[in-house]
């Protein structure tokens, strides 16, 4: 008998959960019955096709101390190159990179500076969104003879081998244009090739989280009057919630050759954390600036493309009276890819893949 009044039930479920599953297919890939979701004379699609890629990035990250006068105190990593792989198939990319001592070249007088990142995103026609994590550890300090009292020429290199950060951001963009004529895939992954030239304004939500810490102040004894601060600090805990707004263009020549730029400034709510010396914290809450700045160019072919492309990333905000935080972020990434073909699987069908 139960089982009688369960039938129902199970008959009832199994085409909602069929139906759920193809909404999700739907909303990350477009609904295929419908045709293609963008202009076929400026796009060209490449993405039901498995790329594998080869990657070597280099990445540097700065932590500021800046003045109203335009003093800044300046941290730079000495990050030796990184090498990874990087998957792509429909909406999903997904990256990994490494550093391999036997292949980085570094100076060694600036120290060491240890770093491991991981990103992954989704990229749709007019929505895309992107997430990455970035630890580093070991900073050198630029301009040393600015900053330090005696210091010359000749002399050691001042290094942080105790300073570190972690950063986490996430960012979701979308596309105002509706032309449907610009591709971020093209420009990000070459999941995708740009046709004919094409740009859109773009509307951005970002948030980071960064962390930065040290055995002891990033600021000496000698430079607190300096930075007008009553004593240095040792960490600061970061949160920014920020809104964007700016243009993406993509220049085609050459049939497969591109060039691509996007500029997007925006404003932020920060909340930060600060610790003192002594194990005492300060809390506050202000407004900031984010800027996303993006250059690059490459050859996109049928069944193998490469790419060369820059980001930069920067947020500042206030920690004191007269004085700001800000970090920077580069990120230079060479790619070679190869295009494998499409993939035959039933679990990553029902997940929109």
């Amino acid at each position: 008998m139960r089982g009688f009044l369960m039938l129902p039930l199970l008959v009832l479920a199994c085409p909602s959960h069929a139906q759920f599953g193809e909404k999700v297919r739907r909303f990350l890939n477009g609904d295929s019955a419908a045709g293609p979701d963008y202009d076929t004379a400026y796009v060209l699609s490449y993405s039901s096709t498995l790329t594998l890629t080869a990657l070597a990035s280099y990445r540097t990250v700065d932590v500021d101390l800046e003045q109203p006068s335009g003093n800044t105190l300046t941290y730079s990593t000495n990050t030796p190159e990184q090498y990874g792989l990087g998957l792509d198939y429909k909406w999903l990319s997904v990256e990994a990179t490494f550093t391999v001592p036997a292949l980085g070249s570094t100076d060694p007088s600036l120290g060491e500076s240890r770093s491991r990142g991981l990103g992954i995103g989704y990229t749709g026609r007019r929505l895309w969104a992107r997430g990455f994590w970035n630890s580093t550890k070991g900073y050198y300090l630029n301009e040393p003879a600015r900053w330090m009292a005696g210091w010359k020429p000749g002399d050691a290199q001042v290094t942080r081998g105790d300073l570190s950060s972690d950063t986490y951001m996430a960012s979701l963009n979308w596309a105002l244009s509706r032309k449907r004529r610009y591709s971020q895939n093209a420009a990000l992954y070459q999941m995708e090739r740009q046709k004919r030239s094409a740009g859109t304004f773009v509307a951005g939500f970002s948030a980071w989280r960064t962390v930065v810490g040290a055995d002891s102040s990033l600021i000496g004894p000698a430079l607190v009057d300096t930075f007008q601060l009553a004593s240095g600090f040792t960490t600061v805990r970061r949160t920014l919630l920020g809104a964007s707004i700016g243009y993406m263009h993509t220049f085609s020549f050459w049939h497969k050759g591109f060039l691509n730029a996007a500029f997007l400034p925006g404003l932020a709510y920060a909340h930060q954390v600060i610790g003192l010396p002594d194990g005492t914290t300060l809390t506050g809450t202000g407004a900031g600036s984010l800027i996303e700045m993006k250059l690059g160019a490459g050859y996109n072919g049928d069944s193998w493309y490469t790419a060369l492309t820059f980001s930069y990333y920067y947020s500042t905000t206030p920690i004191a009276d007269n004085l700001n935080l800000a970090s920077n972020y580069t990120f230079g990434r060479f790619a070679l890819g190869v295009r494998l073909g499409a993939l035959r699987s039933k679990a990553l069908h029902k997940v929109g893949l």
